[in-house]
């Protein structure tokens, strides 16, 4: 693909735009997250987009495959849910970053519990709440059973030993799918079950 120039230096050298990355936040999670910012720093030789997802993974994956097809992203990273989708997005060339993929969703809804929880920061449409019921946690299901993982020009799954939200064997099942799946594993004691800035860096180190 040819390089878009987007200006031009002081020298008259042209200023070429950055490629593309995505990332797909996690759960209760939101377009407003934080983790794009530390992406951005972190990960700067990108410009990062972060599309809002809904707690429907049919829907939200429609949501990023039009993402995926608008902008050609050469890298698609998530947290949680977000490593989840981000695994499952039709985009051929993109390399894949996943942080914590939760691939069984729904043990985690199950020991949250039914009722409503409140997001981890402000959403689009102005919600503070969301609902989990039994009918949300059988959509994760049937889009685990329906969809086929896309490790696209290459997939990389990063895991915590001290994931306080799925727990070690969550995790440890998760790697396992993931791993005959083709995906490369590798596991860090240096961070819990958000992306931070010590997960960010593993990742960069692994992008090289």
């Amino acid at each position: 693909m040819e390089k878009e120039i987007i200006g031009y230096d002081e020298k008259g050298q042209p200023i070429y735009r950055k490629p593309y990355a995505i990332y797909v936040h996690g759960f209760g999670s939101g377009a407003a997250s934080g983790t794009k910012s530390s992406l951005a720093r972190d990960l700067g030789d990108y410009e990062w987009l972060c599309p809002e997802i809904t707690h429907d993974p049919f829907e939200s994956l429609a949501i990023l495959n039009e993402w995926a097809a608008t902008f050609s992203p050469a890298l698609i990273a998530g947290t949680s849910m977000g490593g989840m989708l981000a695994l499952y997005v039709d985009c051929p060339t993109a390399v894949r970053a996943a942080v914590n993929p939760s691939m069984s969703l729904e043990k985690s809804l199950r020991r949250k519990g039914y009722g409503q929880h409140p997001y981890l920061c402000e959403r689009e449409n102005g919600e503070t709440h969301y609902t989990i019921d039994e009918p949300m946690i059988r959509r994760f299901i049937d889009f685990r059973e329906q969809q086929t993982i896309h490790t696209g020009a290459r997939a990389i799954a990063l895991f915590s030993t001290d994931d306080e939200v799925s727990g070690k064997e969550s995790s440890k099942q998760s790697a396992a799918i993931l791993e005959a799946a083709g995906v490369e594993i590798l596991w860090s004691d240096k961070f819990g079950h958000r992306l931070n800035d010590k997960a960010t860096k593993i990742l960069k180190k692994a992008l090289v």
